[in-house]
């Protein structure tokens, strides 16, 4: 059976196929992860060779046959790659966006590709990159359903201050209290879980006002990737 229909679609990695087709791996927001097959993708006079570049936003009719997706043509896209790209540290953060983005978001979900298209856009302009992806981290693990537990103590139930905060349990998903943290417990700092949640609730609007020094973004991202590859 054959389905003809109009989606968005955001390219998270590109590969050739013998010397003159290509291959995309795309998110869309209807279908979710998808290869599409591009005939002649290679070749400099085709239409998809900009398209069809990582970071990238299109619009477009896709056909649906046999559980595969094919590009039937394009409405409309959004190069974001070349600013991206122009850029070293942009373009390393774009590059670790998409690999994350690609391990863990399996499921079709347009709460994830409004996520993606927004922290890629925003990359793109004047916004810092280690703000975004940390941002982009962040939300994305609120998106799946595994945000971590901060309000409270995960054992005792106690609700959690600055006084009384032990740490952050990864396999326990939430705060600790001092009364309920043991020796084998990895410490961390109250104004982890302080910033997580700054992270979690900001718009990507008031991103640029945000007041958090480098090097705790740096800690931010450190925990975060270890609790997505924990829990996902």
């Amino acid at each position: 059976m054959e389905t003809i229909f109009k989606d968005e679609a955001i390219v998270l990695r590109k590969s050739p196929v013998g010397d003159i087709d290509l291959s995309i791996t795309v998110y869309t927001k209807q279908t979710g992860k998808e290869n599409i097959y591009l005939p002649k993708g290679q070749v400099i006079k085709s239409n998809l060779i900009t398209v069809s570049e990582p970071f990238n936003w299109f619009r477009g009719v896709f056909r649906h046959i046999k559980g595969k997706l094919y590009l039937q043509e394009i409405d409309s896209f959004r190069n974001l790659a070349l600013p991206i790209t122009k850029d070293l540290e942009r373009f390393y953060t774009a590059f670790d966006i998409n690999i994350t983005f690609n391990r863990y978001v399996i499921f079709p979900d347009d709460r994830f590709f409004i996520l993606l298209k927004k922290t890629l856009y925003y990359l793109s302009q004047d916004s810092a990159p280690h703000i975004i992806k940390t941002n982009f981290i962040v939300k994305l693990i609120y998106l799946s359903g595994i945000f971590p537990q901060l309000d409270k103590c995960q054992i005792c139930n106690v609700k959690i201050n600055q006084k009384n905060f032990g740490t952050v349990s990864i396999e326990k998903t939430g705060c600790l209290c001092k009364d309920c943290i043991m020796k084998n417990h990895q410490r961390y700092p109250f104004s982890l879980i302080r910033d997580i949640n700054t992270m979690k609730n900001i718009s990507f609007q008031k991103l640029k006002n945000i007041n958090i020094p480098k090097s705790q973004l740096n800690k931010i991202e450190k925990f975060c990737k270890v609790y997505l590859s924990h829990h996902l």
